[in-house]
């Protein structure tokens, strides 16, 4: 056996998070284990790395349930990684290895990636290799736990896989399939160059009879032009000649009107000079007037003056008036004062005999006060003897006071106890009430608590939602992503199958793929490529870019014509066909002014313009699209050519065609089926697949938030229990807390009572003690008696002394009073001694005032005299002021006349500038007619000259090359109605007919001979199809008869006996039809298989499997447990039969079986020593039977 599996490798796949290799021979391991060890993660592992994709089959909701996802003691890891290595040392896998190992590795974020001998490859890949080995997709090297059955249950036509990968023609069908789908491109290609060639034939008659019309009307037009060029260089030559006229009469009038102008511009110059001597004159009238008005105000002021000084000098006069009476007034006014003088000092004197009377009444009263002083004394004797008395008394009631005291000490100590026992009662009542309050706080508290769990559990409950939607949100962005990452293979897989398609140069003709693949090569130089490669165009205009250039779309541009001699020169040495090939040096553009179009509606742009390309291809490109217009729609298109006929060919966004000679090709057409198209899709994939990548990194950064948004809402969750957990032990504190208060509620109550009942014996003892109490009051009351006499006599006493000591004291009021008299007297002596002083003063006073009036009166007088001075010079000055004033007035009326003089002089200059000026405007209006004649002349000559550019784009000197003389103008004239006559019945013309007639012939050419090479790739397509399918058939047919023979000897062997066969189903095609099996039970009649046992399924499910496996062994098997349904003896055979086949093919087993453990030839043992970590553990059973030199072999047999 040459092609075994050699080892595996397992690195974070599922329960292996460790670097797991296991080590197989090539005979028979088995791998046993407790259930949910991990053993079936092993089948999984291999299943995976040879590219399984369902997820089903590899007992999981998502492919990232393959990587490990952690314990309670290990984090989850990122990545998982399996390598399977197998022995290659016959070479059966093409690949020049003797060793082959297949590597598939996937990160958690969705990233796969695929290896084979550490070098990245696609699965695709992986697949072909391992085509027909037994190994691929629908191979049959590995059969999973439960599912050996499944080749019975099936329906017949689904169990074909099997026996089509057993014969060994997987690879033709997947040949054949894609020998197919080439076959449905070329139809489709066919069918689409079929249309246009169709559509084509339908041109080249009509465009025939159009270029032979084109050809007659160029001729014409040829005529046309020379006739129309001599006619407009004769009008040109005569509009000269009166142009020069015109102009000598204009020079003539400009000198003339110079001439007056400068005549004009002297008498302007008079007038000014004489306009400046009217201005000094102003000017010196209006000095004189300044003068006039400065002398009158000089005359006003000095007026206002003399009127000033006089008003001052009355006013001096009044006021000596004024101080003539005040002096008056002030002899009068100092007599009145001498005599209020002499009254006063009289006044003073009877003031002095008062105060000396007053001191005399004090000396009386004074003595008064020594006589009451000894009687008081008196008094105070007997009162003292009166106090004694009373003394006794006091003491005699101050004993009776002590008995009372003592007794009600007594009472206050029981007053004490009773307010004792209130405080104590009442610090019970409030201590009861206390804890009352604190029993409904508890109360409170505890329903608080109650509350507090309740919210604890639906708090828990919310954060469980949110668990359940996070979750719910993180597997809808792993499904999302795993869409979005199916969407960008479908990307991917069209992005590569259109680079193919332009790789092998689809849709060129045969010609040109020819000629492309040896410029490719080497073999030809100078060859740039087809035109579709060299531009670019937008999506938007892709469409209107391909049909304006129709065929030549495949045309090869070349460096030079050397090139393109060369390439002529290969296609025709092999007999390959024709091509077209555009030199680049030798391409010359096609002129057309698209300017006019500009800001026309619907007009898009040149199409020349709207091709993105290098500039070393700008003649090309120009050649090929000059002159054509891209507009909106034929609408725009009709009316452009309307309006600019012939001259331009157009082409609409959506495919329309109109030649500038008129003609219009339309119609349907597949956008997305052209070379540009295809090319702009080439792109645009790029584009997307650039997006929907970063979109899809995106997404996997979403996917792994939501994850971290699920993961802390179950952090969430965990504390949202720990708090209904710490809330729940709270609730059973507090009811443990109120337990106990009862108690102590019960003992409050309690201790109330007893004191309750000490207050009623202390109220007893109140009563007894205010009896005695009552006797000593009486008591009391007699000494008291005694008392009150004793004090009603020395009140008497005291009452005398009262009196006694209400006489000294109204002596001391009278002495008071007299004083007060005395000091008041006193009091009026010092003010008139003051006003006496006062009216001293006033009479000084007087005296000065009289003098100071009279030194005012004499200053006016002398003021009077200066100002009668002052008047009489103002009045003097006046007079000056006044002749001065007649000199000036007599000044202004001298000025006045020569202002009038000048006046006149100014109107008969500006009568003869008027004049001058009228001749002048006559002579500019006759300027102004012949500027506007030459400006006629030169604007008709302008238009002549437009005429022949728009026309012919001629200039003066170019036309000149192409006049002829003419004889008469009538005569060529005449000639020219009758070459527009001639063109007219030609009606409209297509001018590109002939251009396009060429082009689409050529191009009815080109695809005839791709239409023949498509029939013919259709041909060879067909045969390699038919070949496939005969070969197909016959190996099927084949192999089945083999199979159905092996299936009917191994069922005899194992079964002991019967029959089985297999059997097609009716049909016309047998690699259509479904397989039926039968079989006949030792013993039995044939019997369904619905029918038998489950251990009798199992059984021949294994014999069908062994007999695939003799006829197409395939290098390894890896059985999962399918031995489970079989007894201890068919366990036997099994094993036994199965050691028969190690020499064709490794077996690779899951077992709880003991018979089939005894019959591997390395053990691994799977063990699960921590929570979800699988370790294994290998044993080689030859070295144990050394060991103990028993055969296990002879001991199963046995």
């Amino acid at each position: 056996m040459a092609l075994y599996l050699k080892s595996l490798e397992i690195q974070g796949f599922k329960s292996f998070p460790d670097k797991t290799r296991l080590d197989f021979s090539s005979g028979i391991t088995a791998i046993v284990g407790p259930n949910g060890s991990g053993k079936s993660n092993l089948v999984d592992a291999i299943r995976w790395v040879l590219g399984e994709q369902s997820t089903r089959n590899l007992r999981g909701s998502r492919m990232e349930d393959v990587v490990f996802g952690g314990t309670q003691r290990r984090r989850p890891l990122g990545y998982c990684e399996v390598t399977l290595t197998v022995d290659n040392g016959d070479h059966s896998l093409p690949l020049d290895y003797d060793e082959v190992a297949v590597t598939r590795r996937y990160y958690r974020s969705g990233e796969s990636e695929f290896f084979i001998n550490k070098k990245p490859v696609r699965l695709k890949d992986v697949h072909e290799l391992l085509m027909d080995t037994g190994l691929g997709r629908e191979g049959y090297s590995i059969i999973g736990q439960g599912r050996i059955d499944e080749i019975l249950a099936v329906k017949s036509g689904e169990r074909r896989e099997i026996f089509e990968e057993a014969a060994g023609i997987t690879r033709y069908r997947y040949k054949r399939n894609e020998a197919q789908r080439r076959l449905s491109a070329t139809e489709n290609n066919l069918v689409r160059i079929r249309d246009i060639i169709t559509e084509l034939e339908s041109q080249v008659g009509p465009l025939e009879k159009q270029a032979q019309d084109a050809r007659q009307f160029l001729l014409l037009r040829d005529e046309l032009r020379v006739l129309e060029v001599s006619l407009w260089m004769d009008s040109l030559a005569k509009l000269g000649e009166n142009r020069q006229k015109t102009k000598v009469d204009l020079d003539n009038a400009q000198r003339m009107l110079s001439a007056r102008g400068r005549e004009l511009e002297e008498l302007y110059a008079e007038g000014e000079r004489l306009l400046q001597s009217m201005r000094d004159k102003e000017l010196e009238t209006e000095q004189s007037r300044v003068e006039l008005r400065n002398i009158e105000g000089q005359i006003h002021s000095l007026e206002s003056d003399i009127a000033v000084l006089g008003t001052q000098r009355e006013n001096g006069r009044q006021n000596a008036r004024r101080l003539e009476r005040e002096l008056e007034l002030h002899a009068t006014r100092q007599d009145g004062l001498v005599e209020q003088k002499t009254a006063q000092e009289q006044q003073r004197e009877e003031s002095r005999k008062i105060l000396a009377a007053k001191e005399q009444e004090l000396a009386k009263i004074a003595h008064r006060q020594q006589e009451l002083a000894e009687n008081q004394q008196e008094q105070a004797q007997r009162e003292e003897a009166a106090r004694e008395k009373l003394n006794q008394s006091s003491q005699q009631l101050h004993q009776l006071e002590i008995v009372r005291a003592a007794l009600e000490s007594g009472g206050q100590e029981m007053e004490s106890r009773g307010k004792n026992l209130e405080s104590e009662l009442f610090r019970a009542k409030e201590r009861l009430e206390k804890e009352e309050g604190e029993a409904k706080n508890l109360e409170t508290l505890l329903e608080q608590g109650r509350e507090q769990a309740e919210s604890a559990g639906n708090m828990l409950e919310g954060f469980l939602l949110r668990v359940r939607k996070r979750r719910e949100k993180a597997q809808k962005l792993l499904e999302t992503y795993q869409e979005e990452k199916g969407a960008l293979g479908t990307l991917s897989d069209r992005l590569e199958m259109l680079q193919a398609l332009e790789r092998d140069y689809e849709g060129f003709g045969r010609a040109v793929r020819q000629t492309l693949e040896a410029a490719r090569k080497g073999v030809l130089s100078g060859i740039h490529g087809p035109v579709s490669q060299l531009i670019s165009v937008g999506d938007e205009h892709a469409v209107a870019i391909e049909i304006a250039l129709g065929a030549a779309m495949s045309n090869i541009v070349t460096k030079d014509e050397e090139s393109a001699k060369q390439a002529i020169g290969f296609l025709k040495s092999r007999d390959l066909g024709r091509a077209t090939f555009l030199p680049v040096s030798a391409m010359a553009p096609r002129k057309t002014d698209g300017r006019p179009l500009e800001g026309e509606p619907g007009f898009v742009g040149m199409a020349d313009t709207l091709v993105q390309r290098e500039p070393i291809y700008d003649n090309v490109v120009r050649s090929l699209l000059g002159g054509t217009a891209v507009v909106e729609d034929l609408d725009s298109a009709i009316r452009l050519s309307r309006r600019y006929p012939h001259r331009y060919r157009m082409v609409t966004l959506d495919g329309q065609l109109m030649s500038n000679s008129g003609a219009m090709t339309g119609g349907s057409l597949n956008k997305n089926t052209g070379i540009l198209s295809r090319k702009n899709e080439i792109v645009r994939l790029r584009q997307a697949l650039e997006k929907k990548s970063g979109d899809l990194k995106e997404l996997a950064g979403q996917v792994q938030k939501a994850q971290g948004e699920w993961k802390k809402a179950e952090n969430d969750a965990q504390a949202a229990q720990e708090e209904k957990n710490q809330a729940q032990a709270a609730l059973q504190s507090l009811e443990a807390r109120q337990s106990q208060h009862a108690l102590l509620l019960g003992s409050l109550r309690q201790a109330l009572e007893g004191l309750l009942e000490e207050q009623g014996s202390a109220q007893e003892r109140r009563r007894t003690l205010e009896t005695r109490l009552a006797e000593n009051k009486q008591a009391r009351e007699e000494a008291a008696e005694k008392k009150e006499e004793a004090a009603r006599h020395l009140e008497a006493l005291q009452a005398e002394s009262q009196e006694l000591l209400q006489s000294r004291r109204t002596l001391e009021e009278q002495l008071l009073e007299k004083r007060a008299e005395k000091a008041q007297e006193d009091s009026r002596l010092g003010a008139l001694e003051q006003s006496l002083c006062q009216l001293e003063e006033l009479l000084h006073s007087l005296s000065g005032d009289r003098e100071e009036r009279q030194r005012e009166l004499e200053e006016l007088s002398a003021e009077e005299t200066v100002l009668s001075r002052q008047m009489e010079e103002k009045e003097a000055v006046k007079k000056e002021y006044a002749a001065l004033r007649e000199k000036k007035q007599s000044q202004l009326e001298t000025l006045a006349e020569e202002k009038l003089r000048i006046e006149g002089q100014c109107t008969q200059n500006g009568r003869q500038a008027q004049e001058k000026n009228d001749e002048i405007l006559r002579m500019e209006r006759e300027k102004a007619r012949l500027e506007g004649k030459a400006s006629q002349l030169q604007l008709e000559e302008k238009q002549v000259l437009d005429k022949m550019w728009e026309s012919y784009e001629l200039t003066p000197t170019a036309a000149q090359q192409i006049q002829k003389p003419m004889e008469s103008r009538s005569e060529a004239q005449r000639r020219l109605g009758q070459l527009r006559g001639e063109i007219k019945k030609l009606g409209p013309v297509n001018i590109g007919a002939i251009e396009e007639y060429q082009k689409v012939h050529e191009r009815y050419q080109f695809l005839e001979e791709q239409r023949r090479d498509l029939e013919k790739a259709k041909g060879d397509l067909l045969d390699i199809i038919g070949d496939l399918t005969q070969n197909m058939r016959e190996i099927f047919g084949r192999e089945f008869v083999r199979i159905d023979k092996h299936f009917g000897e191994t069922f005899q062997e194992l079964f002991g006996g019967g029959k089985a066969w297999l059997q097609l189903e009716e049909g016309e095609d047998i690699l259509e039809c479904g397989i039926d099996i039968h079989v006949e039970l030792p013993g039995k009649s044939q019997r369904a298989m619905s029918l038998l046992s489950g251990g009798e399924k199992a059984l021949v499910a294994i014999v069908l499997y062994f007999a695939i496996l003799k006829v197409r062994p395939t290098p390894f098997c890896v059985l999962d447990e399918i031995e489970a349904a079989l007894d201890d003896v068919n366990v036997l055979r099994y094993v036994g039969y199965m050691r028969r086949l190690c020499q064709s093919t490794q077996f690779i087993l899951i077992t709880h079986r003991r018979g089939t453990m005894e019959g591997s030839d390395i053990l691994y043992g799977v063990t699960m020593q921590e929570q979800g970590v699988t370790k294994l553990l290998r044993l080689q059973l030859s070295q144990v039977e050394e060991k103990l030199g028993v055969s296990l072999q002879e001991k199963m047999e046995e």
